[in-house]
């Protein structure tokens, strides 16, 4: 009997209980702010990551096989998360096979949602650097903008569906260098791309948060940068 009552004096109260969920609910009402600006933080700097380590390994193939690698930033809708908005999410690499064929050599890459490009603050999806697209004094015009190629489509409707879609792209040379122009002085020089998170974030050209990627055209190395 004395042993049934030391039991149940050590029990947990239903009232004791809701007080505990009570103060665990308060803390965690606080925190969930910064938990979640942790959380986009992550996923922002994750795909930065992402793409540094492609256009490195872009480089690294060009060379390795002495043959150029284009790189191609896809403008696409994301139907998956019912964003209409075309935007750039995607990108894939491509290098020519021994028939003389531009095909891709690695996975379609699509930037999650809702990380995307920022078009206005990226020279790099800039035909020509935002410069004229007829400017050819230096022999060079990337990088170039196509409509999409029907040939090699990419899946970028529902279900998966391939199709083409447009894109701007620029090459890595076997030397390890970019077929961008690299003229000193010139704004164009500069080629970098930045990542901002959101819709609302596209627009806006001072974004509190973005990660820019910085490529150097005249030995391809690329520099991450953050607020």
């Amino acid at each position: 009997m004395n042993l049934w009552s030391n039991r149940k004096s050590k029990a947990f109260s239903l009232i004791e209980m809701m007080v505990v969920l009570g103060v665990v609910a308060i803390l965690l009402a606080f925190a969930a702010p910064n938990l979640f600006s942790l959380i986009s933080s992550s996923t922002l700097s994750g795909e930065g990551t992402v793409i540094q380590n492609q256009l490195t390994f872009a480089q690294q193939t060009a060379v390795s096989k002495s043959a150029d690698v284009e790189v191609r930033f896809f403008k696409l809708a994301d139907a998956s998360a019912a964003l209409n908005e075309e935007a750039f999410r995607a990108f894939q690499l491509y290098q020519y096979n021994p028939s003389g064929e531009m095909i891709p050599i690695s996975e379609f890459y699509r930037i999650r949602t809702p990380v995307a490009i920022h078009e206005d603050l990226s020279t790099l999806i800039m035909p020509n650097g935002g410069g004229d697209q007829t400017d050819r004094d230096y022999g060079f015009d990337s990088p170039r903008e196509s409509m999409g190629d029907e040939t090699n489509p990419v899946p970028v409707g529902n279900g998966g569906e391939k199709i083409a879609a447009p894109y701007v792209a620029f090459r890595f040379r076997p030397d390890g260098s970019t077929d961008l122009p690299y003229r000193s002085g010139d704004a164009r020089d500069t080629w970098y791309l930045t990542l901002v998170q959101g819709e609302g974030a596209l627009l806006d050209n001072e974004p509190d948060n973005f990660v820019c990627l910085q490529l150097n055209p005249y030995n391809g190395k690329v520099n991450v940068f953050r607020p």
